[in-house]
């Protein structure tokens, strides 16, 4: 009977942990980069861009997948961030379960792959995951790429190759992947990196390139050629990422950064160089030790090859982070937990410990760290993230709050024209092109897009913003 509730018990308790950690999450406002990227990228260019963008990757749309987030929940409930923030919820949630399904798929036990389902449930290190709904791309990218893996995991641990059907299964996750985020440009690589640990040709046996090909590399190479279609596309498409923040730097200090920030964010570790040295001295030994598990090899390799899109760029860090943070998650759960079954039997010789079994010493061992590693998640989240949510977006919400109060309407085809606006950018643009969902209307900003006096006169409609008030001027 226990048996038989075991398991919705855990899920249930991974829904409460996940509630408990991130609800106050649905009351956070829009972040700023929200109201330009439901606009600029989705929105405005309409729904058949955004349909035929998610076949051709090669065009190099932004992210298209993340349109299919936004643009659904616009339709049905404007500019209310509440059903935003529920749905992100709900995908972070389905990637619990994938991750639990991913560990699982790669030999762990149970208990090591509830574990990595727990962490993945919160992390205060990556918290803007959470509750800022411009990083859903890094969410989406996660429920692909990770979709993906266990697919082809699940069929590859079978014995058998991916079947013709199989196989467009396969493609067609890795594409709403890439078009989620980039860090799916990795998942070939990790494809190849699955291979060589649970697959290696047999010793001393000769197989051609032409065999592998067609054989155990097949998946991986239509992998790495719609990849290779995607990066050009991203680099010389239409929304090219060439912006400062986009160019790689291929310097130590950059490596250097980026794994300090890794450690930082993902172990709530404080270290410099010798810090990073360690990290990986340590991961390396337990992963190539001669008596080391497939697992641990894996996700050595994991956690070197899916960063490589972000590691060279500036300022990545948090939620970009989530993928390689799953690997870490499933490596650090596998040696944890058989950390935890060696001194649980090394207790029970113990003359204090001599009369609990190795099952109950097992249970303690994991209700400590389970109590530890919450009460860690909440001192961070109070100290560092608590702050960040409740003034994020904050002057977005109080125009949108303006709009609200005014309800502005206006006829088809008309100029609007916005005289004083609170913004530095063309926040004020975005949020009246969303509020009034009409692409035949034209909205201009004074601010930015001057005006002479003769043509501010034959606008259809005027506004401003003064004293944190929105006018109607005309």
């Amino acid at each position: 009977m226990l048996e038989k509730w075991r398991k919705p018990a855990f899920a249930a308790f991974l829904v409460a942990w996940f509630v408990y950690f991130s609800w106050d999450g649905l009351r956070v406002h829009f972040a700023p980069d929200d109201m330009m990227n439901i606009d600029s990228f989705y929105w405005t260019p309409g729904p058949w861009r955004l349909v035929y963008s998610q076949f051709l990757i090669w065009r190099g749309y932004y992210r298209p997948m993340g349109g299919l987030f936004y643009v659904p929940i616009l339709a049905g409930w404007g500019l209310n961030p509440v059903p935003y923030h529920v749905t992100l919820s709900l995908v972070l949630l389905a990637n619990v379960c994938l991750v639990y399904c991913f560990a699982r798929r790669l030999g762990c036990g149970e208990l090591a792959a509830g574990l990595a389902a727990l962490v993945a449930c919160y992390h205060a290190g990556i918290a803007n995951l959470y509750y800022n709904t411009a990083f859903v791309y890094d969410a989406l990218c996660g429920f692909f790429y990770l979709g993906a893996l266990v697919y082809y995991i699940r069929i590859r641990a079978r014995g058998r190759l991916l079947r013709p059907g199989e196989t467009l299964v396969f493609t067609a996750l890795l594409v709403c992947a890439l078009n989620s985020k980039e860090m799916a440009l990795t998942l070939p690589a990790v494809l190849l990196a699955y291979e060589w640990v649970y697959h290696p040709p047999i010793r001393h046996a000769k197989m051609e390139l032409a065999d592998w090909l067609r054989g155990p590399g097949r998946t991986s190479m239509i992998a790495g050629a719609l990849t290779l279609v995607d990066l050009y596309g991203k680099m010389y498409g239409h929304d090219q990422l060439t912006g400062p923040g986009y160019t790689p730097v291929f310097s130590w200090d950059r490596l250097l950064d980026f794994q300090t920030t890794f450690l930082r964010d993902v172990l709530f570790l404080h270290a410099g160089f010798s810090g990073v040295v360690a990290f990986w001295l340590v991961v390396t030994y337990l992963a190539w030790r001669p008596a080391a598990r497939p697992v641990l090899r894996f996700c050595w390799l994991f956690l070197l090859l899916t960063p490589l899109p972000i590691e060279f760029l500036p300022g990545k860090s948090q939620a970009c982070l989530y993928i390689p943070m799953l690997g870490a998650t499933v490596f650090a759960s596998v040696v944890f937990v058989d950390w935890a079954w060696a001194l649980a039997s090394g207790l029970t010789a113990e003359r204090l410990f001599r009369r609990f079994s190795r099952g109950a010493l097992l249970t303690g061992i994991l209700l400590v760290a389970l109590f530890y590693w919450g009460r860690e998640n909440l001192h961070n989240k109070r100290t560092n993230v608590t702050p960040v949510m409740t003034a994020l977006g904050r002057q977005t919400w109080e125009v949108i709050e303006q709009f609200r109060a005014l309800h502005p309407q206006v006829r088809p085809g008309s100029h609007v024209v916005f005289m004083r606006d609170p913004f530095q950018e063309w926040d004020m643009l975005f949020i009246a092109d969303l509020w009034f969902r009409d692409r035949s209307v034209t909205v201009r900003l004074q601010r930015l897009t001057p005006l002479a006096p003769e043509q501010i006169a034959r606008s259809d409609y005027l506004y401003d913003y003064s004293d944190g008030k929105l006018l109607r001027v005309k």
